[in-house]
């Protein structure tokens, strides 16, 4: 079993297998703390780190403890106080991942706002941290043999900078992945089309696997402001997403129009398309939005039932899916941009399917557990937009759901 695999900024280091342990009954070796150390620990702090850090290592030598048991093990006052895990490569040990994930947990709640941890324990309720879910869904996917080797991930997600931060969920798949083929277009749209999807499919390694992640997104500010974000280096506070948020506002200024924005088809400049298309198909939406506690949080959902429309139609009707591939994962959800303390993902489908008719595994409660339909709904107001209940292998056209034997593919 690999063990701890982790470096932290103030000189502790254990290293994934230390010289002489032995997975049996030998006495771990103390693990070294080297001169460079928090002015904020004193000798007695030190020396308790030590100790508990000792007893893990001597636990872990002596057991086959799961990542649920070394976190509960785990010093979890004396490492934050430590500071926060170097990135460490996807793919470590899942003990590793997971004491890395507590860290960061850790270190983000003594930065964090508490009104914005209510605005997202209101509106995106079981929304998880980036290392979370890289290591539940990755998890699910190795289950099911989905490799570095034999996967080609995918995104359909918004080119805004904020979704490709250093050591974010993007990235993180990025890098456990090697790869990733971008589908998407503004607000998360999948606008290379199924000429897109065909392309993506065909480049996937012979017999292999085909890993998706599809999400529109949405900022939520220190204060809890939903759809707003002060970015990188900006002294304003500006929209996330820009295109959904954007579109959503010239709506409601235009919605006594005549037409499509004062245009029959609903796209006056075809170097503005995209923005166009969210406008045309968003309209119909956003109709019961007055009814929603938040504007921009209900417009987040919207998005992403119209990101997912189109996600699924797309992949349903490229020809020569299945030509490469075996099997295709699909990850749905809301990524949400935080200035301080970490982005959020708020999972809303996890899907498997093959070419094979009725083939269809929903895994998301087996990954996230039971989905917040109620709370979602509060979010929804009057809107019957169905958030969760939508399967793979279903084409929506207009009002209407048509059920697709993939193997037509």
């Amino acid at each position: 079993m690999m063990l701890l695999a982790c470096a932290m900024p103030s000189g502790l280091v254990v290293s994934s297998r230390p010289a002489g342990l032995q997975m049996g009954t030998q006495t771990a070796p103390a693990v070294s703390m080297q001169a460079s150390t928090p002015a904020n620990l004193d000798a007695s702090d030190l020396d308790a780190l030590k100790a508990e850090n000792a007893a893990l290592l001597e636990q872990l030598a002596a057991t086959e403890m799961s990542s649920r048991s070394a976190r509960l093990a785990l010093p979890v006052v004396g490492l934050a106080a430590l500071g926060s895990l170097a990135i460490i490569p996807p793919g470590s040990s899942p003990i590793a991942e997971a004491v890395q994930e507590m860290i960061s947990e850790s270190s983000r709640k003594t930065k964090v706002d508490p009104r914005a941890e209510a605005a997202m324990a209101t509106y995106f309720p079981g929304a998880l941290g980036s290392l979370t879910t890289d290591r539940i869904v990755s998890s699910v996917l190795s289950k099911r043999g989905y490799t570095k080797d034999n996967t080609l991930f995918a995104t359909s997600t918004c080119p805004d900078e904020v979704n490709s931060k250093p050591g974010e969920l993007i990235d993180i798949l990025k890098n456990r992945f090697g790869e990733n083929f971008a589908l998407g277009g503004l607000a998360g749209v999948p606008f290379t089309g199924r000429a897109g999807f065909a392309a993506y499919a065909h480049h996937a390694p012979r017999g292999g696997r085909m890993f998706i992640l599809f999400a529109p997104h949405v900022g939520v500010e220190y204060d809890g402001l939903v759809g707003a974000l002060r970015r990188a280096n900006q002294d304003e506070v500006s929209t996330a997403c820009g295109a959904a948020v954007g579109a959503f506002k010239a709506l409601m200024k235009e919605k006594d129009a005549s037409g499509a924005y004062e245009m029959p088809d609903g796209v006056s400049d075809y170097f503005d398309a995209q923005i166009n298309f969210i406008k045309l198909k968003l309209a119909s939406r956003i109709k019961e939005v007055s009814s929603a506690p938040d504007a921009n949080a209900f417009v987040a959902y919207q998005m992403y039932t119209l990101v997912r429309e189109f996600f699924v139609n797309e992949l349903l009707t490229s020809p020569g899916f299945w030509d490469c591939a075996s099997e295709v994962t699909v990850l749905g959800g809301i990524q949400i941009n935080r200035g301080v303390g970490g982005d959020r993902f708020m999972p809303l489908m996890l899907q498997s399917c093959t070419k094979e008719e009725e083939s269809v595994v929903d895994l998301y409660e087996e990954a996230f557990g039971p989905p917040p339909v109620d709370k979602i709904r509060d979010v929804l107001g009057t809107s019957n937009a169905d958030v969760f209940n939508y399967r793979l292998d279903t084409y929506q056209l207009s009002d209407k759901r048509i059920a697709v034997s993939t193997a037509n593919i």
